[in-house]
């Protein structure tokens, strides 16, 4: 991929440990493709965001295996900035407030 988002992400089958295959008749990238990268991790992480409030809401967060601690830096909500950090805790995944880089921020965590 020349170090750049595939436009498609399909079904064709590969061996473990292979890259994924290119599309063959794909433009590279559309924007669709490249934004569908951050709502899967939002999906997979439960992020909801109230700029409105200020608040950060966390419900059930999942990360794949293998992956056991996750740090997202300066994070904004609002008109603060965050870093937060998910972590696998026996079969569950919890997330806490790492550091507050501009004051304090509401975290709801739902499991």
């Amino acid at each position: 991929f020349n170090m750049r988002l595939p436009e498609l992400f399909c079904g064709f089958t590969r061996a473990p440990g292979e890259a994924p295959i290119a599309y063959p008749v794909a433009c590279l990238p559309q924007a669709w493709s490249a934004g569908s990268t951050f709502m899967l991790m939002q999906a997979c992480l439960g992020l909801e965001i109230d700029g409105w409030k200020g608040e950060l809401r966390v419900t059930r967060p999942r990360m794949p295996i293998g992956i056991d601690t996750l740090t997202l830096r300066h994070l904004s909500v609002g008109n603060k900035t965050i870093d937060l950090t998910f972590q696998r805790v026996g079969d569950r995944v919890v997330a806490f407030l790492a550091d507050r880089h501009e004051g304090l921020v509401p975290l709801i965590v739902r499991t």
